[in-house]
């Protein structure tokens, strides 16, 4: 199970509980499938998938958690077909205008009335927790993807005392130097993909894929006062991703290097291929987290 973006947090302290006690927490909430009634619901659920029970999969003080959500599916256009149907039947028996007040009662019976026939729709949103170096590491796209996760996690605990990372210079400017200087740290190497925004233009950005970012057409930009909101990087041939402005990480590829690592592990079945996985993917991400912290501060 490789994660494919980042958004990380900190803990302010030691997170307090062990494997089998956050299962505990977590099974209080756990996923349960929508009602007929019902527009959405959202859960715990096992990282290992539907057919496992543990709420928490734990190796080497990682322990992995999974927010699973469904939603059902009622497109606005169908009720606003089938409200119209009725309104018009209702104006034309009793030949009058139906008004808003009628006409909201008339949307909620509507809804009540196709809920049971609607299709569902489900998503799984995974994290783990570091125990040893106190982050929580969500696999989300956006920050509000995650914050949806630690929101659920923070009822289940009570508190979750955590933070974005807090670097002492922004992400945007360390990019944006390091484009405009040429110079990178030593285990970092440019990808060939960034996004060049205008400070002073809403809107205003420069989009640039399979690049040489080192170009002086990207060096123009910048002296025109450009900045860096997201930037492609390789670090130590092992992994590849985009650094985003708001310090998320977007496309994370683990390079063959570490799938090779990984394919070297011997797994007799498919919980054992996800343990392994798991293994590798946390020691990894356990390296680059606090280098991506420290050249923060450079």
């Amino acid at each position: 199970m490789w994660f494919k973006n980042l958004c990380l947090y900190q803990f302010e302290s030691a997170f307090p509980l062990d494997a089998e006690s956050l299962a505990d927490k977590l099974a209080a909430f756990a996923f349960r499938p929508c009602g007929k009634l019902d527009l959405e619901s959202a859960g715990w659920a096992s990282p290992l998938g539907d057919a496992y029970e543990p709420l928490v999969h734990a190796a080497n003080g990682y322990f992995m958690i999974c927010l699973k959500e469904e939603s059902k599916l009622l497109p606005a256009s169908v009720i606003k077909d089938v409200l119209d149907e009725r309104v018009g039947e209702l104006q034309d028996k009793e030949a009058r205008k139906v008004r808003k007040r009628e006409k909201d009662r008339l949307k909620d019976e509507i809804v009540i009335d196709l809920l049971p026939r609607a299709f569902s729709r489900s998503r799984r949103t995974y994290a783990y927790i570091d125990t040893h170096e106190g982050w929580l590491v969500v696999d989300a796209g956006t920050w509000n993807r995650a914050e949806e996760l630690t929101e659920r996690l923070r009822d289940a605990l009570g508190s979750l005392p955590i933070t974005p990372p807090q670097f002492d210079a922004a992400p945007q400017a360390v990019m944006t130097r390091w484009l405009a200087s040429g110079q990178m740290p030593s285990d970092f190497s440019l990808g060939e993909e960034c996004v060049l925004v205008d400070p002073e233009l809403e809107g205003g950005e420069v989009r640039c894929k399979r690049q040489d970012l080192s170009a002086n057409e990207i060096r123009n930009h910048i002296s025109a006062g450009k900045r860096v909101g997201r930037l492609a990087l390789n670090w130590q041939d092992r992994m590849s991703f985009l650094l985003d402005a708001d310090s998320s990480i977007k496309r994370l590829r683990f390079n063959d290097v570490i799938a090779e690592d990984s394919g070297d592990l011997e797994a007799e079945s498919e919980l054992e291929r996800f343990d392994s996985d798991f293994s590798v993917m946390t020691l990894e991400l356990a390296r680059l987290i606090p280098r991506l912290v420290e050249v923060m501060k450079e």
